[in-house]
């Protein structure tokens, strides 16, 4: 029988994975949010707001702020109550936090949102495709790492329509990389509730975080058993999801079920032997044999 070498594999074939450590039994998983937003890549630009002059300097005034230290930046403070005072403290800009913050808006704020509206009411068919388009742009900053610009951008787009389902589940995203991992999960189950229909890389997405918070707390059933049910959720929905097959396992593995395990990990490397998770099956070697006798350490 033809043997499986784990080093040799791992070696040979430079694959590509979105790594985070667990810190569960010193293994890692494997993290697709979003499916690496690859679909945001082909963006086409017309009759757009960002196209006229003036508004690509707003943008690009946006972005120096963004990339700027909020502790050195001169960002306006808002001294101006709306209604009841929940203002942001000094010196912070709500551009750059999800959702502005949950603060309210200062009257040149505000002014500012309605300017930028009516732009987009000038330069888009509809305020929902103005949003669809400041959240593809969200995905494509978020991709190349500019978490603020993606914010700011997951806000304009939350500004235009507040219930695009990207905005919560960029910023869930971003929550999540940035170590918040409870708010990620509120984010994402937000934009769960938000779906026209069944979303089962949204559900992949939201039952990787409650991974996360399982590596933080070990003895937390209840994490485990939500991503449980969302990825069975999701391979009900779409049975041939490779990704939604190796978090199962890892859920197996975490419920020390190994022999299920590998019967999850068997099922995905069957749909896609070059997708499979080497840190998973490596884990999965450490506990146990491979039944098959294919894979070896």
């Amino acid at each position: 029988m033809l043997l499986f070498n784990l080093k040799a594999f791992v070696k040979k074939n430079n694959f590509i994975f979105l790594i985070i450590l667990t810190g569960f039994n010193g293994f890692s998983q494997q993290v697709l949010l979003k499916s690496q937003t690859k679909s945001t890549s082909d963006i086409g630009i017309k009759k757009i707001y960002i196209n006229s002059t003036q508004n690509t300097t707003k943008l690009s005034l946006i972005d120096q702020k963004a990339n700027s230290s909020f502790e050195n930046s001169n960002f306006e403070s808002s001294d101006k109550v709306v209604i009841v005072s929940k203002l942001a403290p000094k010196g912070v800009d709500l551009n750059f936090l999800p959702l502005f913050g949950g603060f309210d808006k200062s009257e040149s704020h505000q002014i500012d949102d309605q300017m930028f509206l009516s732009d987009c009411d000038k330069s888009f068919n509809s305020r929902n495709e103005a949003s669809d388009f400041f959240a593809k742009m969200a995905w494509q900053y978020l991709e190349e790492g500019n978490k603020n610009n993606a914010i700011n951008r997951f806000n304009l787009s939350y500004l235009l329509n507040n219930k695009n389902l990207d905005v919560f589940w960029g910023l869930g995203v971003i929550e999540y990389q940035s170590g918040n991992s409870s708010n990620a999960v509120k984010l994402l189950n937000e934009g769960l509730t938000l779906s026209k229909e069944p979303n089962h890389v949204l559900m992949v997405d939201l039952a990787t975080i409650y991974l996360k918070m399982v590596s933080e707390n070990t003895n937390s059933l209840f994490e485990i058993t939500k991503a449980r049910e969302l990825l069975e959720k999701a391979l009900k929905i779409q049975p041939s999801y490779m990704t939604a097959y190796m978090q199962l396992t890892l859920v197996e593995i975490l419920e020390n079920k190994i022999d299920h395990a590998w019967e999850t990990f068997y099922k995905g490397y069957e749909l896609n032997p070059k997708e499979i998770n080497p840190e998973i099956l490596k884990e999965l070697l450490n506990r146990k044999e491979d039944p098959k006798g294919f894979f070896k350490k």
